[in-house]
């Protein structure tokens, strides 16, 4: 469902009522009365986000660096290690949506059968080809055409928060996915007790590029909604190059400190230590492809939702 009304909530409609927490800059920060659900509003234009994710977006230091070695390749590493040893996950064909410049398809190709991207920066997506990973569509996932073959595995790394339309993205994702196949992302934890210090302050809380702001139980309830069960979250931690991690920090404050503080980082070279970083604030989900027809379980959604799927059936 799109909403076009700005206070309207993508998980529970028009008729929702939603309530003002704060500003960010430009941005109201809305929680939806019935379900939970953070957003932010307005949303960008599609002008507005190519320019969000141009070039320089995909150089904030050493993060999309992709060396052997670096923080982006051993995090993707780590999540194709974690992913490997779901039960009943298949290493035939995997997508991987939003694959910004294909640390994680570098890392799952030894592994799996076939492994191809999605990515709407023409940048991002020829560094991925420049690595030898030639398929890669460029575009919007909801318009890419991707063939008609089932996917076993769809990965959303970081991406979930940053679209417009999240319920529809994944309801995508489960029509591109067979039978029992699996869904993993990542995506900050406004329920975290780093966020909830933080407030507006907190380093994720970064409108227009993040739009949602999850917690466990609204993340759970989306994927219920978009027809997935048995989710599964975690908080793994990462590796965070120091650089992109004064850059962010700097940036809280104004882009022009950001700007200057990779400037500082390229001159001390700090992208060069990435030291494993566990603020319990982000979180890793996993979710099967629910069967078609079948009731989800109210260990999958909210009660209120719950009891409306009952009384419909």
């Amino acid at each position: 469902m799109m909403c076009d009304d700005r206070r309207c909530c993508v998980m529970c409609g028009p008729p929702a009522v939603s309530e003002h927490l704060f500003r960010k800059g430009a941005y109201a920060i809305l929680r939806c009365r019935l379900c939970g659900l953070i957003f932010a509003s307005p949303h960008p234009t599609h002008d507005e986000l190519e320019q969000i994710y141009s070039e320089s977006f995909f150089q904030v230091g050493e993060k999309f660096a992709g060396q052997a070695g670096s923080s982006g390749r051993l995090n993707a590493e780590h999540r194709v290690r974690r992913l490997l040893t779901t039960p009943g996950v298949t290493r035939g064909r995997w997508l991987g949506v939003g694959c910004a410049t294909g640390d994680f398809m570098l890392a799952a190709r030894p592994h799996v059968g076939h492994i191809a991207g999605v990515e709407m920066s023409m940048y991002a997506a020829e560094q991925t080809r420049a690595k030898g990973l030639q398929d890669v569509v460029v575009g919007d996932f909801l318009r890419a055409s991707l063939g008609n073959e089932p996917v076993d595995v769809v990965t959303m790394w970081d991406v979930i928060e940053h679209v417009p339309d999240p319920l529809t993205f994944l309801r995508h994702a489960f029509q591109l996915l067979r039978n029992g196949g699996l869904i993993a992302l990542s995506t900050g934890d406004i329920g975290s007790l780093v966020a909830r210090v933080m407030g507006r302050f907190w380093h994720l809380m970064i409108p227009p590029r993040h739009l949602y702001f999850f917690s466990p139980v609204t993340i759970r309830n989306l994927l219920s909604q978009a027809g997935f069960e048995a989710v599964v979250v975690s908080k793994p931690g990462k590796r965070v190059p120091l650089d992109f991690a004064l850059w962010k920090l700097a940036s809280l404050v104004t882009p022009r400190a950001g700007s200057a503080a990779l400037r500082l980082g390229a001159l001390t070279h700090l992208g060069r230590l990435a030291p494993f970083v566990n603020l319990w604030d982000i979180m890793t989900i996993v979710a099967r492809k629910r069967p078609l027809g079948m009731t989800p379980s109210p260990e999958d959604v909210s009660t209120h939702q719950y009891d409306s799927l009952v009384n419909r059936s």
